[in-house]
């Protein structure tokens, strides 16, 4: 249902009141309660002077005529929101949302109707096409999902121990995506440390006072001799032969104290073994279960699983304890055989990975725009495979040992094996400044080229540059400056860090590359670029492969 104020219909119980300022119906409500609105669009809120929020949209504007009313758009995010209304007693109420994008109605048109929501001014007419787009929405966010879940899986990802340690527990959780490609990397690993500890594992001497009659002592010391005296309550009337009793005024002990001594398997290093152990048996369980729709190879893990788990079989773990505190300065840890592996993996394990995190954020939140970046960087690896003929590629994950991501995050490339690396969102200085593209693709450490995934559908001819940019003088708008911002930033990447090109991958039908020498090229693809040895600016077509068709 159109939820905009202009709507005669509207009848709701919502404790605000909210539409755009555009001529046209841009905010609805669906049966499930979530609020649809659009990217690019301007709304008004009125909340009768609530504080009006919506975690990660910084830019809420009070309106300068009337104090209740807010304004605030969407730019370049697609995908799960909140709308939270605070009362002046702190009291709150969550609204989800759905953004979208008109581009929905323009996307894969080989498999989809074209739905342009500018011509279409009935209001319930206006509300079925929503339904439509979010539905191409949906299966858009399952198609990418699946897509990187299947690619990745089939890639060898190596996660380097961080050069920095620390014990305490990171804010960020764990998740599937991380746990899957780590648990699948580090297989032998991982087997071979549990089994090495096993057959070498360090044991204690526990020394025990214990109180036992005097025919089971194996050995007395003086501690013993002392007892007998400082405890009367265990002294009895002996009988005749007993000779400790002409000592003890015809009495003799019917206990003493003794100490036992006996090897224990019960070590702060054992119990961080075991709990290491259990830990990754959870997660093994929990990647079974968030993999089992997907196309992933999951075979590895089911493997690993059953191995950890007759390992947890041993008997030798019923005697060990829980762990209460990390043992981090424990030598046995540090230096031990199979001990000082397990602390490495678990470094590796445990440490923030931004790269997984950031992904698994996306995919919770359908977050279009991240989903295909991450869809593009696993692409642009599975073709630059292909052009170099490299089979046994890698992703390389180097983590910082920090708990958050900054400036400091972990590195990320794919190593080809023949001199070539794809950096992800590898941070490059300039000669002014620091610039922070997509992807990165070096030759021998040397930056040759440069990628920026954007989830749109229209490209900006260099040859109308200059129209565009006289348009936006004139009629400045949000669309125009988001248009115009790409070919800016590529011109901006190429010069600034010395590239050979700098291209934007998008999910539109043309590629087009603007060449410094040969000026304008059409119908032309990765391998032409790198093998054409070409200079300049494009627009690469990288579109993911619609599977599903909506009902």
């Amino acid at each position: 249902m159109c939820i905009e104020k202009k709507n005669e219909e509207r009848n709701l119980n919502l404790p605000f009141q909210l539409g755009s300022v555009e001529g046209s119906c841009w905010a609805f409500l669906r049966e499930s309660g979530e609020i649809v609105l659009f990217e690019w669009k301007t709304y008004e809120i009125d909340a009768n002077g609530a504080k009006v929020i919506i975690p990660g949209l910084e830019d809420i504007q009070r309106s300068s005529i009337n104090k209740n009313t807010f304004t605030f758009t969407f730019k370049n995010y697609i995908g799960k929101s909140r709308l939270i209304i605070e009362d002046s007693h702190g009291k709150r109420r969550e609204f989800p949302l759905i953004v979208l994008s008109e581009k929905f109605g323009k996307i894969a048109p080989e498999y989809w109707k074209v739905i342009d929501l500018s011509k279409i001014e009935d209001t319930k007419e206006r509300e079925k096409a929503v339904e439509k787009l979010i539905e191409r929405f949906n299966i858009l966010c399952q198609t990418l999902t699946d897509d990187i879940t299947r690619t990745s899986s089939q890639l060898n990802f190596s996660i380097k121990s961080p050069t920095a340690f620390t014990v305490e527990e990171s804010d960020e959780p764990m998740n599937e995506f991380f746990a899957y490609h780590y648990l699948r990397s580090n297989k032998e690993r991982i087997i071979e440390a549990f089994e090495t500890v096993l057959r070498k594992i360090k044991r204690k001497l526990v020394v025990e006072e214990e109180w036992l009659r005097p025919d089971e002592v194996d050995e007395i010391t003086p501690e013993t001799l002392v007892s007998i005296v400082q405890n009367p309550e265990y002294l009895a009337p002996a009988g005749e032969g007993v000779l400790m009793a002409k000592r003890l005024n015809g009495y003799a002990p019917t206990k003493v104290l003794s100490f036992q001594k006996y090897e224990s398997f019960d070590t702060p290093e054992n119990r961080f073994a075991k709990y290491f152990l259990n830990l990754l048996i959870e997660w093994g369980e929990r990647v079974l279960e968030a993999f089992r729709n997907f196309k992933a190879d999951i075979e590895p893990i089911k493997g690993l699983l059953e191995e950890l788990e007759f390992i947890g079989s041993d008997p030798i773990w019923s005697e060990i304890g829980e762990m209460e505190m990390f043992p981090y300065t424990s030598q046995t840890l540090l230096k031990g055989d199979g001990y000082r592996d397990l602390l490495e993996l678990y470094r590796e394990f445990t440490v923030y990975v931004p790269f997984f995190g950031e992904l698994q954020k996306a995919i919770e939140n359908k977050d279009i725009a991240t989903l295909y970046e991450y869809w593009c960087f696993f692409k642009l690896v599975e073709e630059l495979g292909e052009i170099w003929e490299q089979k046994d590629l890698k992703i390389i994950i180097e983590p910082t040992g920090e708990l958050h991501k900054s400036d400091g995050r972990e590195k990320v490339y794919a190593e080809f094996g023949n001199g070539w690396k794809l950096y992800y969102n590898q941070k490059k200085r300039g000669y002014s400044v620091s610039l922070r593209p997509d992807f990165s693709l070096f030759k021998n450490e040397e930056l040759v080229g440069v990628f920026d995934a954007k989830f749109k559908l229209d490209v900006v001819d260099a040859n109308k540059f200059a129209e565009e940019d006289r348009k936006m003088e004139k009629e400045p708008s949000l669309q125009t400056w988001a248009k115009l911002e790409d070919i800016y930033k590529m011109h901006t990447y190429k010069d600034a860090l010395n590239a050979r090109f700098a291209v934007v991958l998008y999910p539109g039908q043309r590629s087009v590359f603007f060449d410094v020498k040969r000026g304008k090229v059409e119908e032309l693809n990765l391998e032409s670029i790198l093998i054409g040895n070409r200079s300049g600016v494009g627009y690469l077509s990288f579109v993911p492969e619609v599977r599903y068709h909506e009902n």
